[in-house]
């Protein structure tokens, strides 16, 4: 186990981001702080998340900081659920009820996929990467779709049938098919979904046999993949698999933090403030990641 992140270095990463990051990171930080967020933590992300939130139900508005548009998008409304599912938002929240009827009536119901962003995203400053039309995500039948089914799963008594059933069956045929996920971007949905705690038992059982080939083939030293995003706690399904990855990692980012205290994005930036918040959203997570796997100092 690399040694533990010292006290005096997580209240400079906590003071970077009471300094730099979103009113978003910093609630949810609060929220999930191991010495107990203060009480007005949940609603504090939830009314942050608001800022975010259109009328048509979805999220935009750069809740993903790459992605500048107004409009909502699929990949905006996954890392919404983030957070929602983070602290563990209720069914009966409005904002929930409207994330959920947005993402059924947008869900494409021919390939049972939802592309993670359309033709709107250009209504709004956005990285390269993220060009309306540009599949780099295998017809985004795992990123998004696989962690979006997830969240419908969370919230299962507002969706139709037909439409569980459909995503359902398209993502695992698809995982079937391809075996092991090369891309730590398909992992981390993937992962999302199988962390689903209200997931049927035989979905959850086909996925505990496919995914650990992918875990297996993880490699700690790809800078797409953080394993503590990807077993978010020793507990969590996969861990033992990545043990010795998250431990490598780890101690890489202990001895990577900044001397103002945080963390930066490692490409290149497009945006200055898009740079800016993800610097706030990393070293919001990194300390979350830290803390759940016991690299805190006592």
């Amino acid at each position: 186990m690399p040694a533990s992140i010292s006290k005096a270095a997580i209240e400079r990463a906590r003071a970077f981001v009471r300094a730099n990051a979103r009113p978003l990171d910093r609630a949810y930080l609060d929220y999930m702080s191991p010495s107990g967020g203060d009480e007005t933590a949940f609603d504090r992300v939830i009314g942050e998340l608001e800022r975010y939130q259109t009328p048509e139900g979805g999220f935009g508005n750069a809740i993903e900081p790459d992605i500048r548009s107004p409009a909502p998008s699929a990949i905006g409304t996954s890392i919404a659920f983030q957070y929602l599912r983070a602290i563990d938002a209720p069914a009966d929240l409005p904002m929930v009820q409207k994330a959920i009827d947005y993402l059924v009536r947008t869900v494409d119901r021919t390939a049972w996929v939802w592309p993670a962003v359309d033709a709107r995203v250009d209504e709004g400053p956005h990285a390269p990467w993220w060009a309306p039309g540009l599949d780099r995500f295998r017809g985004y039948v795992f990123n998004p779709t696989a962690e979006l089914l997830g969240y419908l799963y969370d919230y299962r008594a507002d969706v139709p049938g037909e439409v569980l059933q459909g995503v359902t069956s398209t993502v695992l045929e698809a995982l079937d098919r391809v075996g092991r996920l090369d891309s730590a971007y398909e992992l981390y949905c993937c992962m999302r979904l199988i962390h689903t705690k209200a997931l049927p038992a035989d979905v959850r059982d086909f996925l505990e046999r496919r995914l650990p080939a992918s875990l297996v083939a993880a490699d700690p030293d790809d800078p797409h993949l953080n394993l503590m995003r990807i077993a978010p706690t020793p507990s969590s399904f996969g861990y033992e698999l990545v043990r010795d990855g998250v431990a490598r990692q780890a101690a890489r980012l202990i001895a990577a933090q900044g001397d103002d205290g945080g963390w930066r994005p490692g490409w290149e930036p497009w945006h200055v403030k898009a740079h800016q918040e993800w610097a706030g959203e990393i070293t919001c997570r990194a300390l979350v990641g830290l803390a759940a796997h016991g690299f805190w100092a006592d």
